[in-house]
């Protein structure tokens, strides 16, 4: 079979396949006491997070071995941005070196962190 009609026909495949996206939010991130959170499970995103994330960004999201998900260079970094935005870092690589959270996961954690962001004392002690 001809090469070029193997490669026509793998991107034919392609574009006729269903892309898996994420549902897409085109809220921007604020941070600060009252201010809105992404879609998502808080509750669950916390677990997620002292399950999978706390060992390099650490239990009061400060950072460590990875930058931190709080605090002024986080908001620097991220304040204004799209929440999709933060949520396709999240699912795409993280953990670093073996992303494997599923979208549900990505949203779930995406919604904790702001609400920490927002009001650190709203999520601790599993509230």
């Amino acid at each position: 079979m001809n090469k070029h009609w193997m490669a026509a026909g793998c991107l034919t495949l392609m574009m006729a396949s269903p892309a898996v996206a994420a549902p897409q939010s085109s809220e921007t991130l604020d941070f600060g006491a009252g201010r809105p959170v992404p879609p998502g499970n808080v509750s669950g995103g916390h677990h997620i997070f002292d399950a999978v994330c706390f060992a390099c960004h650490s239990h009061d999201l400060s950072g460590g071995s990875a930058p931190p998900l709080t605090g002024a260079s986080f908001y620097k970094t991220w304040q204004g941005r799209r929440a999709d935005a933060l949520f396709g870092v999240i699912f795409s690589t993280m953990p670093k070196g073996d992303p494997f959270l599923s979208q549900e996961m990505a949203h779930d954690l995406v919604a904790y962190i702001v609400t920490y962001a927002n009001d650190p004392g709203s999520v601790k002690d599993g509230k």
